[in-house]
């Protein structure tokens, strides 16, 4: 792949010489007014010629993969002679004669993402990302479409043309997979263009380069996907916060800890700036878990998967870092919280080592205190550790569901607490906070307690979470970490705001599993960790939603009528607005009974297949829920089951189940019988209307799909969380058009492709 890099930009280079030297000679060669390229074989002439040769040329825009010739621009509806470059469409404007704008690029970013405006977190407007750390010349925000551009992508913007050549940007910068390569990249995408960043290239002109839209429109892949978008997993929101702080000005700091980063608000929750990435280089996160701030407004973060404790500045500027892992003075192992006394002293929960280490702010170890046990001044499991006024450290000793209190110097002073839900009692207490006047206010499992300095009970109110803090008004801010988001309570407990982006607001998930298509394209997507149902349109539009705590729901499917079926310990019958209709079974091994429901399917004639994954069986019934028959032994032979999963049926009736344990699809007649076999490590399985089968490749974090026959016909997909990528595949779904719908679990999010 570097190799062929290296080539493409030697080529570049040579033709960008090859153009000035063309240019020398203009006024020699003007007569000509065209260029044949022998790479694509087309010609490029008049005024395409002249705005590709003054404009970027080759670099910007590419070989042209099409003649000029008259073409309906899907804006406007309006034709206009139109020709085609490997990135760019170009469009002759003659309204606009003897103007710069005779010739415009096309708006190959809208064209191409249209369905994602109005519903990928990406690409709905976002939050102003400013960061204190560098100047506002470098960090633009638009309020056109409401959307940020910053750094090098700005100057890269700013350099080649800006507003005319690449249109007001349409989404937020985001990994995604390259359709060309396969590999992925940060990119941004603009009204006519998708910019890319290279690091492979850095220190080259071609750190940044623009998308191969036009390549990608006209002349595609045939064994390839297109990404479309995706709902859920709001690039903008908390989640899995761990623990909060506030300084000296009123602004809150949460320790993102499933996105790897800090995320900094004023006292109303309005955002500010966010730092930080997944990895163990100074600045990034593996799990940032605990965080604290100093009188200098210095920000100090447990950074617990790299067992170390990093320091940053206001602004989020890295600063140093000490510790690994071990039980050696000044190591860690999962150092979960971290408090700042009035002299700047750092004190770090090393939980597993069940001790407090002391330190001062250039991370030298000063004293260490602490071990396993129940006694005064032992730990079992400390969490997290807060300070008062006077320099006393009081600590959160979760598995003793307790509060212990020393001096500064780690002497014992007191303790208060015992395992149960009584005043003064706790459910494994996370997080302690001391406020000005020396109260204490602690998190458990299912409240929040306060109290005085000497342990007695003051009040209480119900909110759960692992971190807490209070400002200097005695505010108290709660991570709220099942819900991903920060709430407000002043000193009484009274609610006062809340903020954050949880996993069960309308066209959010907490990990989905199930997903089908109905014949109108709406979606219909099992919630599961919500335990609903939410039902979208084509275009990832909410539309409704149903359900509650209750029955399990893992499996979904939907009948030619609309109506739904969803599979869990029984199996429940909706129509398409959500109304219940009927159910039938229970737990059990018996007939018309399950054990763990993965998988359902419907076939054309209402006939619903559920595989009972854990009897390692299929049972068909009828719409009504009447059983007709079953197919069941546990093995590996042709016909049997160890864990079959998922469960799809093509147009034929064929019955096509992921035989998980087993590791393959086995296909049957619409009566059981064995028809054929191939190996997959699969899960869930769907059939478009050709037949062809497309697998959630769980473990591999890809969708493969196979003609009718088992034969291999594609496969995408690499594990992460970039648009394209995946973890844990659990659901997969086709529309009467051959999108692809997968239920991305692990990522909270449904992603949707087009086939090529």
């Amino acid at each position: 792949m570097k190799y062929t890099n290296l080539l493409r930009y030697c080529l570049l280079g040579i033709l960008v010489m090859a153009f000035s030297f063309f240019g020398y000679f203009a006024p020699a060669l003007a007569a000509e007014a065209s260029q044949y390229f022998p790479e694509t074989k087309h010609t490029v002439s008049g005024k395409f010629l002249d705005y590709w040769r003054n404009n970027g040329g080759l670099p910007t825009y590419g070989y042209p993969i099409t003649d000029a010739q008259m073409e309906t621009d899907p804006e406007t509806g309006k034709q206009f002679l139109t020709q085609w470059f490997e990135r760019h469409r170009l469009e002759l404007h003659p309204e606009n004669a003897g103007t710069k704008y005779e010739v415009l690029a096309g708006l190959l970013g809208k064209d191409l993402r249209r369905e994602a405006l109005t519903v990928d977190p990406d690409f709905v407007k976002a939050d102003v990302l400013y960061n204190n750390a560098y100047s506002k010349e470098v960090q633009w925000y638009f309020l056109e479409t409401g959307h940020n551009l910053r750094f090098h992508f700005l100057e890269y913007w700013q350099q080649n043309g800006g507003l005319e050549r690449f249109g007001y940007p349409i989404s937020e910068e985001h990994k995604e997979v390259d359709p060309e390569t396969g590999n992925v990249y940060v990119m941004q995408w603009f009204e006519r263009a998708r910019f890319e960043s290279h690091p492979e290239n850095a220190g080259t002109p071609y750190d940044v380069l623009l998308g191969l839209l036009g390549k990608q429109i006209k002349t595609p892949k045939a064994d390839n996907v297109d990404f479309v978008w995706k709902i859920g997993g709001n690039y903008n929101g908390l989640k899995n916060p761990s623990e909060i702080a506030v300084d000296g000005q009123g602004n809150v700091y949460v320790a993102d800890k499933d996105n790897n980063r800090i995320q900094k608000y004023d006292g109303s929750g309005k955002f500010i700036s966010r730092w930080g990435s997944q990895g163990n280089e100074g600045g990034q996160f593996s799990a940032p878990f605990g965080i604290a701030v100093d009188r200098q407004g210095n920000i100090y973060v447990a950074d617990w998967g790299n067992s170390r404790i990093q320091k940053f500045d206001g602004s989020g500027r890295f600063l140093l870092k000490w510790g690994s892992f071990g039980s050696g003075d000044g190591q860690f192992r999962d150092p979960y919280g971290i408090a700042v006394d009035g002299q700047d002293y750092v004190f770090v929960t090393d939980s597993v080592n069940h001790r407090i280490q002391k330190f001062d702010g250039k991370g030298n170890l000063l004293l260490k205190w602490g071990s396993q046990g129940n006694e005064a001044g032992q730990f079992n499991d400390p969490r997290e550790v807060a300070m008062d006024g006077q320099g006393n450290v009081y600590v959160a000793d979760m598995a003793n569901h307790r509060i212990q209190k020393f001096d500064n110097n780690g002497k014992f002073l007191l303790k208060w607490g015992s395992f149960n839900t009584g005043d003064g009692q706790f459910l494994w207490p996370r997080g302690i906070a001391v406020d000005g006047q020396g109260n204490v206010y602690v998190v458990d499992s299912v409240r929040i307690q306060k109290f005085d300095g000497n342990g007695r009970f003051l009040l209480k109110w119900d909110s759960s979470g692992t971190g807490i803090a209070v400002d200097g008004q005695g505010n108290l801010f709660v991570a709220d970490t099942n819900n991903n988001r920060v709430q407000k309570f002043d000193s009484n407990g009274r609610f006062l705001l809340k903020w954050g982006s949880g996993n069960n607001g309308d066209g959010q998930f907490s990990n989905p599993e199930g997903i089908a298509v109905d014949g109108q394209g709406n979606l219909f997507v099992v919630d599961r960790g919500n335990q609903r149902i939410q039902k979208f349109d084509q275009n990832g539009k909410f539309l409704t939603k149903w359900g509650s705590s209750g029955n399990e729901i893992i499996g979904i499917a939907v009948d030619r009528q609309g109506n739904v079926f969803v599979a869990g310990d029984v199996i429940q019958k909706f129509d398409t607005n959500g109304k219940f209709l009927l159910k039938w079974g229970s737990g059990g091994s018996g007939n018309g009974q399950f054990s763990w429901a993965y998988g359902i399917a419907v076939d054309g004639q209402g006939n619903v297949f559920v595989a009972d994954t854990g009897n390692s069986r299929i049972q068909k019934f009828d719409g009504s829920g009447r059983l007709l028959s079953k197919w069941d032994s546990k093995g590996s032979g042709d016909g049997q089951f160890n864990w079959p999963n998922g469960i799809a049926i093509d147009g034929q009736g064929n019955v096509f189940v992921a035989d998980a344990n087993n590791n393959r699809i086995q296909k049957f007649d619409t009566n059981g019988k064995f028809l054929s076999k191939w190996d997959s490590a699969g899960g869930r399985v769907a059939v478009d209307e050709r037949g062809n089968i497309f697998v959630a490749d769980t473990g591999n974090s890809r969708i493969q799909k196979f003609d009718g026959s088992g034969r291999l016909l594609s496969k995408w997909g690499s594990s992460g969380s970039g648009d394209g990528q995946f973890n844990f595949t659990e659901g997969v779904a086709v529309d009467e058009q051959g999108n692809v719908y997968v239920a991305d679990s692990g990522n909270n999010r449904i992603q949707k492709f087009r086939q090529r």
